[in-house]
C-alpha cells in the first residue's frame, strides 16, 4: 500500500527553498499531493501573490517529485483541511516549521502531522524585499 503525503503551500516566485520542501516530504512516502492556495485564499491571510494561482499550479505541477497538484481555495482553517485529508485519503501531512497553524489541527489530531525543518536563506518575501530595493 501505498503512503500519500500531502503538503500545501502559495509557491509564490517559485525558489530553490519550495523546492527543497517538496523534495523532502516526497522523501517520506510513495504518492506526493501538492495543494497551492489559491489568490483569494491567500489574500485573506497574507498578500496577494506576484504570479496567479494558474501559473503557480503548472510550476508545482511540473516537479519531478510531485504525482498530483491541486488549488486549495476558501478559509485557511481546519475544517478546510479537514476535507482536504478525506478527499485525498492522505496517510502524512507535512509542514516546514516550528510552529504549528491551527489549520493544521486535524493532522495534528490524527497524528499524521511530521514537521520539517525551516529552511534559511532565500524566501519569497525575501525576494520581494531585494526587488524593492533595487
Amino acid at each position: 500500500m501505498s503512503r500519500r503525503v500531502y503538503t500545501d503551500g502559495v509557491f509564490d516566485l517559485f525558489h530553490a527553498n519550495h523546492l527543497k520542501l517538496l523534495r523532502e516530504a516526497a522523501a517520506l512516502g510513495d504518492y506526493l499531493l501538492v495543494g497551492v492556495a489559491t489568490d483569494k485564499m491567500t489574500e485573506s491571510y497574507k498578500r496577494t501573490p506576484v504570479i496567479g494561482e494558474a501559473e503557480r499550479l503548472e510550476i508545482v505541477t511540473a516537479i519531478d517529485c510531485v504525482d498530483e497538484a491541486f488549488l486549495i481555495d476558501g478559509i485557511p482553517d481546519a475544517a478546510n483541511l479537514e476535507a482536504t485529508l478525506q478527499r485525498y485519503d492522505i496517510d502524512l501531512v507535512v509542514y516546514a516549521g516550528d510552529a504549528t497553524p491551527d489549520y493544521y489541527r486535524p493532522a495534528e489530531q490524527r497524528g499524521i502531522m511530521h514537521r520539517l525543518p525551516y529552511h534559511e536563506g532565500t524566501s519569497t518575501s525575501s525576494i520581494i524585499q531585494r526587488i524593492k530595493s533595487q
